[in-house]
């Protein structure tokens, strides 16, 4: 995603200070010029920005050069320089590897991969293993603040989603249509004939299960057709847990995959927010700024990102028009008022530049404004501003304040700070885009190949058709069920009298008239069914914590079952994807399976309690 720098160990000879690379015939260069070459190929050479030269120029020590990178990098508004980072975490400069750690640290502090490198150092290191904890956990908050992390991170996590949604509802369907199978069969044998044997009914419900392969709807199918057969069997409560759980399975396959999607495609295929972005991070290659010359016309991030361009190239006076321009269309914005604020100051223009500040302050009150304007005042040679401005910084973040005032480190020339560019503007992009239906087409593939897969207005369509008839044929069908007792089965049609879960005959006379059984047969039968209860309580222990969905049903608290099945496919799903759905670009690093496996830990966690609970409550009664 973002470009990546290749830091040298030493100053740079003038040879190496030019550093080609392929543009498109016909574009333009910022800060270089285009060559042809024998082969008609325009070759783009480009003077280093400041940064860059910051990292070549000659240093006493590898915390010397990281520390003047880090200023200059500051001031021209790249808070996070990952290309530099990831250099120093993969070894590519010299140095001990707790050195090179921090260094990334202080290059790119909002990067998870150089916080996990590290907590890695520090742990390996021996006496600061609190520290390791620390870095591991401000790795993890990192990833918010990180674009492209966050983007890597949201789009595996969302895609994750959508696989605990897809499966833990199609568990929740299939375990309930399971528990119904044997009576659903029966009945069906009944529409049949009234003397269709066992076996009958069994393949006229398997082919009703199996008739959506036919017309190619795949496994959504058949979870669709149980949905139907278990609805007319199911209670009210069991029912409103069915119809979430088919639509979960809808809420998957559609909106949640198609976001992940989103999260995938849509920045990569932005060429400006692209462009811009890698701009803003401190190493631009001459096709980003073609492209950005291209559409900044049309274009307000793409004249953003030429305005940041042309101030580390040192062209201020483009720098300036870009940002006057950008004002006028966005007035109250604080980072672009800042950053112009900078451009000004740089130029001369004292007053112009105070009043920006003010200005910025007043829709923000940035630690970082607030030490510019003082760095204002005191070119200026106003004291007490400069002390007063200096001590509301301080008021608002001291720590932030001590670490700039720190790089200033008492230098003649001025030290201001660009605001870096906010990562909204591009997840604004990302959230209006219309892209990730690739990515969701082939995760439907497979499980919903038909007609089905293809539209969302469709599959809801179905699922509310199906929920309707199937509550419809529960309220005027009624449905063979087991005895409560003994588990026999009663049917009406059979002529067995009463409701499903109720007393058979046999179980009534047993219970009820003692009188009217042989006494020690009576005590052979009530043995028998104790020891039948006890069987199939541990039957029920065992399933309801090893077979997902089903504690909720056994134990007749519907809702959890759905919730049951959903932690463990998300459990499930989290530890198959654990390094992500898609390779890392370098952003993730090892928060990526210390997340995910975490994530997996707790699901687990809450599934067992859910079925542990369950099973208490079905205990209880």
């Amino acid at each position: 995603m973002a470009a990546t720098a290749e830091p040298a160990h030493e100053a740079p000879t003038d040879a190496a200070a030019q550093m080609p690379e392929l543009v498109p015939e016909g574009a333009s260069l910022s800060g270089g010029t285009l060559e042809p070459t024998g082969s008609g190929v325009l070759v783009a050479t480009r003077s280093l920005t400041r940064i860059e030269r910051a990292w070549h120029a000659p240093a006493a020590s590898l915390e010397q050069r990281l520390t003047r990178m880090r200023r200059t990098a500051l001031e021209l508004g790249a808070w996070n320089l990952d290309p530099a980072a990831h250099a120093l975490v993969t070894g590519e400069v010299d140095g001990q590897a707790l050195e090179r750690a921090r260094g990334a640290v202080l290059l790119a502090p909002d990067s998870p991969t150089a916080r996990m490198a590290l907590a890695r150092a520090l742990w390996l290191h021996g006496d600061a293993p609190m520290s390791a904890i620390r870095s591991v956990i401000e790795a993890l908050r990192a990833i918010s603040r990180h674009l492209e992390a966050a983007l890597w991170f949201a789009g595996s996590g969302l895609y994750v989603l959508a696989v605990a949604l897809v499966l833990g509802g199609a568990l929740t369907l299939l375990v309930a249509f399971a528990l119904v199978a044997a009576h659903a069969a029966h009945d069906l044998g009944h529409l049949v004939s009234s003397n269709t044997p066992a076996f009958g009914g069994y393949a006229l419900l398997a082919s009703l299960l199996l008739l959506p392969l036919a017309f190619g709807e795949g496994a959504l199918g058949i979870a669709l057709v149980a949905f139907g057969v278990t609805l007319p069997y199911a209670r009210a409560g069991q029912r409103v847990a069915l119809v979430l759980a088919a639509a979960a399975i809808l809420a998957g396959i559609y909106p949640v995959i198609r976001s992940a999607g989103m999260m995938f495609e849509a920045f990569p295929s932005d060429p400006v927010a692209r462009a811009t972005y890698t701009i803003a991070h401190g190493f631009a290659s001459p096709v980003d700024v073609a492209r950005l010359e291209a559409a900044a016309e049309r274009d307000p991030l793409a004249a953003r990102g030429l305005a940041i361009h042309a101030r580390r190239m040192g062209n201020l006076g483009q720098a300036d028009a870009l940002y006057q321009q950008l004002l006028e269309d966005r007035p109250d914005d604080p980072v672009l008022i800042n950053n112009a604020a900078n451009v000004r100051l740089a130029l001369g223009h004292m007053e112009s530049a105070l009043e920006l500040y003010r200005r910025s302050i007043e829709f923000e009150a940035s630690p970082v404004v607030l030490f510019n304007l003082s760095q204002a005042y005191g070119r200026a040679f106003q004291v007490d501003d400069l002390n007063h401005t200096l001590e509301q910084a301080q008021l608002v973040d001291a720590e932030l304040v001590a670490t700039l005032t720190t790089l200033q480190g008492g230098a003649a020339e001025e030290f201001v700070v660009d605001l870096a560019l906010p990562n909204r503007l591009i997840w604004d992009r990302i959230l209006a885009s219309e892209r990730g239906e690739g990515i969701a087409a082939e995760f439907r593939a497979p499980i919903a190949p038909g007609s089905l897969g293809r539209g969302a207005r469709k599959l809801g369509v179905a699922v509310a058709a199906i929920a309707l008839i199937g509550t419809l044929i529960g309220m005027r069908f009624q449905g063979s069920g087991g005895c409560g007792r003994c588990g026999g089965r009663i049917c009406s049609r059979c002529g067995e009298s009463g409701e499903p879960g109720d007393p058979c005959e046999d179980c009534k006379r047993l219970f009820q008239h003692p009188e009217k059984t042989d006494r020690a047969l009576r005590l052979e039968r009530v043995n028998a069914l104790r020891a039948r209860e006890e069987r199939i309580e541990r039957i029920t222990a065992l399933a309801s914590m090893l077979v997902p969905g089903a504690a909720g049903i056994l134990a007749n608290r519907p809702l959890a079952s759905p919730i049951g099945g959903f932690c463990f496919a998300l459990a499930l799903a989290a530890l198959l994807w654990r390094d992500g759905v898609v390779p890392d670009p370098l952003v993730a690093g090892s928060a990526a399976p210390l997340a995910f496996l975490g994530v997996s830990v707790l699901a687990l966690i809450g599934y067992f309690t859910v079925a542990a609970t369950t099973l208490a409550s079905r205990r209880s009664r």
